[in-house]
């Protein structure tokens, strides 16, 4: 970490590379690069992606973080591909390739309000649609699901890959484990800080690559597969920082409303990940009048990459087990 600030130093102040040059420290984001497909909501333009039949019942992906991207969790095309769904991928509001806002600018409530848009945007009227979401994105819908219900009776389930926590005291003993003692010490923040020094947090771009750094590593907790990846293409720092501040500075209790959602949902979580053991997700599970955890044997928490087919076979058999079918199934896209 401390060789790659200072080697970006050197090329700078040799004239060799501007840091301040669009995609010269981090790939450009849909405001940058007109080239990048996106969506426009509540005034920001976010980098997204569907596939599959534009009138099809629906899935809406909502990737992990906060302030990660949707690149890892390209496999769920898939279900476009093959089963012929509409599969909707977006990069959250200040996240991945989409539009950099202000700190001050972002709410728990404009983050609620802003996949709201993307299923008005998104789903066709009056078409059915679920969600796919991955550890923050799998809070991110329970959130959605807590204000909205069934949203009239078109939202028939979602599947949740290890979300942290539904209230705040369930996000601060996940993040207990998922930041040890130790961690909190290590060279990991060490370097951070003394990067920090050189490139200032300030710049969207110079902060997502300080972050894009620590990202590499991953958590030991989450049990990550070192010689299989997950890509992303660029995190959000600004996000990552402001929504689980404003989450524990005002509190949250996502679970007021969800007996009302009588769909069964679906939770899966990797066996290898320590921050996320069956028990919490169980726990998590139980705020859902029908609810089954599925343990992925001998996945970390980046399950969707590391072991994409057998995710794809435990939604399928969720898909029908709810009566979420597609309009032409085997139809490739």
């Amino acid at each position: 970490m401390k060789s790659s600030a200072l080697l970006l130093g050197i090329l700078a102040l040799a004239g060799c590379m501007d840091p301040d040059g669009p995609g010269n420290l981090v790939p450009m984001t849909v405001v940058e690069d007109p080239t990048l497909p996106r969506i426009e909501i509540a005034g920001a333009l976010m980098h997204s992606e569907s596939f599959g039949p534009a009138n099809a019942p629906t899935v809406i992906v909502l990737h992990g973080g906060p302030g990660a991207d949707y690149a890892s969790l390209m496999p769920l095309k898939a279900l476009a591909d093959t089963d012929g769904f509409r599969v909707v991928f977006w990069d959250q509001r200040g996240t991945g390739l989409s539009q950099r806002f202000d700190r001050s600018t972002y709410s728990i409530a404009g983050y609620l309000d802003d996949l709201r848009l993307v299923v008005e945007k998104t789903v066709a009227p009056g078409a059915p649609f679920v969600f796919i979401g991955h550890s923050w994105g799998g809070m991110y819908a329970t959130a959605f699901i807590n204000d909205h219900g069934d949203y009239n009776g078109r939202l028939r389930g979602a599947v949740l890959s290890e979300p942290g926590g539904f209230t705040k005291k369930q996000l601060e003993d996940f993040l207990g484990r998922y930041f040890t003692a130790g961690q909190l010490t290590s060279e990991l923040v060490n370097d951070a800080t003394w990067s920090a020094q050189f490139m200032s947090p300030d710049d969207h771009a110079r902060a997502d690559y300080l972050d894009a750094q620590l990202a590499l590593r991953g958590a030991p907790a989450e049990h990550r597969n070192i010689t299989n990846p997950p890509p992303f293409w660029r995190l959000g720092a600004v996000v990552l920082s402001r929504l689980p501040e404003l989450a524990m500075e005002q509190g949250f209790d996502w679970t007021t409303h969800l007996n009302a959602f009588t769909h069964k949902v679906l939770f899966l979580r990797g066996e290898l990940n320590d921050a996320a053991p069956l028990w919490q997700q169980q726990q998590l599970a139980a705020h859902y009048p029908d609810a089954e955890v599925i343990t992925l044997a001998g996945a970390g928490h980046e399950m969707v990459w590391e072991q994409p087919d057998a995710y794809l076979t435990h939604v399928r058999t969720y898909f029908t087990q709810i009566g979420f079918t597609s309009a032409a199934p085997g139809v490739a896209q």
